[in-house]
């Protein structure tokens, strides 16, 4: 089997999909993978995909996702206008072993009705895809209306052909931008973590979905937790032996339940972030950073709305990295503080 890259990027490959290791696949460029999705990430896509149902990927790449929906759905229909890879992921797939999969190689546009009277055929219950968001010229986009395709416009017609359209979107976008651009079908924002990171944004679009209120759903490795983004969220910071809880990026992003704050522990929210004890609860100041020096040579230093950097900080504390003290400063009850916590495990 010709391999078109170096075996060090299908060894990147084959970490970001175990399932792929072993097998010689075909990879004609590096940004193919860079820009796949994780197995983690597209079996979870698959996961919310009914059992059984026809799954259309109209933005196929590498074709990972279409391989996760092909292990539950009953037909892909895969997409991908590059011709070269293409013929690649049809070898490569040939080679996973996977089946029930229709392959095209259409532009998505509203210009061109070809792919839609194909899809129309196919009769998908599930469209997915994952917008280019580079223009011609390479430079990144974050409107969704400038993104190839323009999901905006053509989601009516998506709409008609299926019940269900799945829009994988960057990790950075805003969700309240999405709710606004997606008004009247959007009816579910998955936020999708994993690693202490934001891995990618799912927005569920359905038929007049005129909710005033879009469900949220947190999913972090393996965990999941759904609910209604608060306009501001209540936290307690008077508990008895309350802990300092350290939401991950996911969670931030999801605004599910509270930002980095002094609470009891929760069990539930254990999966989305870390608790830590604190040691010692000192004012934000330069003379405390001093003493902090002194007493703390070495610790992990974080900066959370303090208008300095974690970098920038360290060098103005001059305190070497690692151990297990950490050290962050950040905002509680409007106040500026310094709090010297050690990593809080319950047993």
């Amino acid at each position: 089997m010709l391999k078109s890259m170096e075996d060090s990027s299908l060894q990147h490959l084959a970490a970001k999909v175990p399932s792929w290791a072993g097998h010689s696949l075909e990879l004609p460029s590096s940004l193919n993978f860079q820009q796949c999705s994780g197995e983690s990430a597209a079996r979870y896509k698959a996961s919310i995909v009914p059992e059984g149902s026809r799954v259309a990927d109209l933005t196929g790449g590498l074709g990972v996702d279409s391989w996760a929906f092909s292990l539950r759905a009953s037909a892909v229909w895969y997409n991908e206008r590059e011709v070269v890879l293409l013929g690649a992921v049809k070898r490569n797939f040939a080679d996973l072993g996977v089946s029930g999969v229709v392959f095209n190689g259409y532009d998505i546009s509203l210009s061109d009705s070809a792919w839609l009277d194909s899809l129309r055929s196919f009769a998908p219950d599930v469209i997915y895809l994952d917008p280019a968001r580079r223009d011609a010229a390479g430079r990144k986009v974050f409107l969704l209306e400038d993104c190839s395709p323009d999901v905006v416009a053509l989601m009516p017609l998506l709409l008609e052909v299926a019940s269900l359209v799945i829009v994988k979107v960057s990790p950075m976008a805003d969700l309240t931008m999405l709710q606004r651009r997606l008004a009247g079908w959007l009816s579910e924002l998955h936020v999708v973590g994993a690693d202490g990171e934001c891995k990618e944004l799912l927005c569920i679009c359905r038929a007049a979905s005129l909710k005033s209120s879009v469900r949220v759903v947190l999913a972090e490795d393996g965990f999941v937790l759904g609910g209604i983004r608060p306009e501001s969220a209540e936290r307690s910071e008077t508990q008895a032996e309350a802990l300092l809880f350290v939401p991950s990026a996911a969670m931030v992003k999801s605004g599910l339940g509270a930002g980095i704050g002094m609470m009891g522990y929760d069990e539930e929210l254990a999966h989305f972030g870390k608790y830590y004890e604190v040691i010692d609860n000192l004012p934000f100041a330069s003379s405390q950073l001093k003493e902090l020096r002194k007493c703390w040579p070495q610790a992990e230093i974080t900066a959370k709305g303090v208008r300095l950097s974690s970098e920038e900080l360290r060098t103005k504390m001059k305190i070497k990295p690692g151990g297990p003290i950490h050290i962050f400063a950040c905002v509680l009850n409007g106040d500026r503080r310094m709090l010297v916590c050690r990593r809080f495990v319950k047993l």
